[in-house]
């Protein structure tokens, strides 16, 4: 399975360089020498430099402008092997969506997607049978995340109806 760490917005300058936003954590992943992939290609980055909230990128095997602007939109991947481990009780956002959400044993969602890095917790966004909640991923809400059986246990769900 692959995973997708980048969009790329643009293109920069003459020599096939790219313009990418980062959707991962993980910065190393943009370090001269790592393997991404764009579409089915595997690619590897000579060099990389931020650049407002952005990041410049060139891979090794293109060399101009023209080689690369067909990659604008898409999006760079990495294999799943290579996300790396994560703390006790972090999780790749991957893996929380489509989750059912349960309060009290009951049922109340599934999750449609996670916002991270906007607020100052991440926020999960739940689809009910009558609407979209927006709950904060804090401990207050969140009991409990079981990747195993797909789901997620929370408290006091009904506060954010």
């Amino acid at each position: 399975m692959r995973i997708t760490v980048a969009e790329i917005v643009g293109t920069h300058g003459i020599k096939g360089n790219l313009k990418i936003k980062s959707l991962s954590d993980n910065e190393k992943r943009f370090e001269n020498g790592s393997k991404l992939f764009i579409d089915d290609k595997e690619l590897t980055i000579e060099s990389s430099f931020d650049q407002k909230n952005l990041k410049i990128i060139k891979f090794k095997e293109f060399g101009d402008i023209n080689d690369v602007t067909k990659f604008v939109g898409k999006d760079i991947y990495i294999d799943e092997k290579d996300l790396g481990d994560l703390e006790e009780n972090e999780y790749y956002i991957y893996k929380l969506i489509g989750l059912d959400v349960y309060d009290n044993g009951q049922k109340v969602g599934e999750v449609l997607d996670v916002i991270s890095g906007v607020y100052p917790n991440d926020v999960y966004i739940i689809k009910t049978d009558k609407d979209e909640i927006y709950l904060p991923a804090i401990k207050a809400t969140i009991k409990k995340i079981d990747l195993e059986n797909g789901l997620i246990e929370v408290e006091n769900f009904s506060d954010y109806e």
